[in-house]
């Protein structure tokens, strides 16, 4: 069965750098689906990234091989690195990109590619194409990871501080993943988690540690115009939201924007 090769980068679609991937993946990997998850990730912003493709790769069928390529070190020593995790592939720069996708694995293998990559010609600005490129393209074909590189453990990649929240006594300390058009703020809170913990307040009002107050909701229409809320969104986070206007605004927060929530009432 053909399998889905699934793109993510920070190459945007103006220049041609998406364009020529795709062409080395349909020039090698001749009967397999090529999809895009996004090209518009912000430049070298690997948190953003690390959110999209732990967000997504649940949507994509099994045997998946996931290519995230945002890679603010191109040519300078850092490894290719390939994980496995729910019977589905992610190649990636050892960058600290796969964080979240690796967080809480149950069962996880990686292996380190750069001997291969090495083997390949290319620039020294472009491995997208070069390197990420013809390497998900083998894989596609049916080579194994085994085959190309060695394994290695989990713990020797690099991990991001962001791919969870950090507890401090009676305050929960979050990061900003992501801001959507809407200015909604998407934490590195995951609902499954944290959704009936922060319920179990006293309160139903939280506060930032400027005492901004925050309103547990489910749905934005029932925020007054105001209100900043926070409610289980769409993409499997916690994220602070307004009714039709942009929480990130009204904040001031950006990606990789720490916050703190405390329970009001403490």
């Amino acid at each position: 069965m053909p399998r889905s090769i699934a793109l993510l980068t920070d190459f945007g679609s103006k220049d041609p750098y998406v364009g020529q991937m795709k062409a080395v993946l349909a020039a090698h990997a001749k009967t397999q689906f090529i999809l895009d998850i996004c090209h518009e990730i912000e430049p070298f912003n690997v948190i953003q990234a690390g959110f999209y493709l732990a967000a997504s790769y649940p949507y994509f069928p099994e045997g998946t091989i996931f290519v995230a390529v945002v890679d603010p070190g191109v040519g300078a020593p850092r490894r290719v690195v390939l994980a496995e995790r729910s019977n589905r592939i992610f190649l990636a720069p050892d960058n600290g990109l796969l964080s979240m996708v690796l967080d809480g694995a149950a069962s996880l293998k990686i292996w380190d590619l750069s001997r291969a990559a090495a083997d390949l010609q290319s620039s020294d600005t472009f491995h997208g194409r070069d390197i990420f490129a013809p390497l998900a393209a083998l894989l596609a074909a049916g080579q194994r990871p085994q085959e190309m590189g060695r394994e290695i453990t989990a713990s020797s990649l690099k991990i991001q501080p962001w791919k969870s929240p950090r507890i401090q006594g009676d305050v929960v300390e979050a990061d900003v993943l992501h801001i959507d058009r809407f200015g909604n703020c998407i934490l590195n809170l995951r609902t499954a988690e944290w959704l009936d913990r922060l319920s179990r307040w006293k309160e139903p009002e939280m506060s930032i540690v400027d005492n901004f107050p925050l309103k547990l909701t489910t749905a934005y229409a029932e925020l007054a115009e105001q209100d900043i809320g926070l409610l289980a969104g769409s993409q499997g986070f916690l994220e602070l939201a307004m009714n039709r206007r942009s929480a990130a605004d009204n904040l001031g927060l950006r990606i990789g924007s720490a916050l703190a929530l405390r329970d009001a009432a403490a």
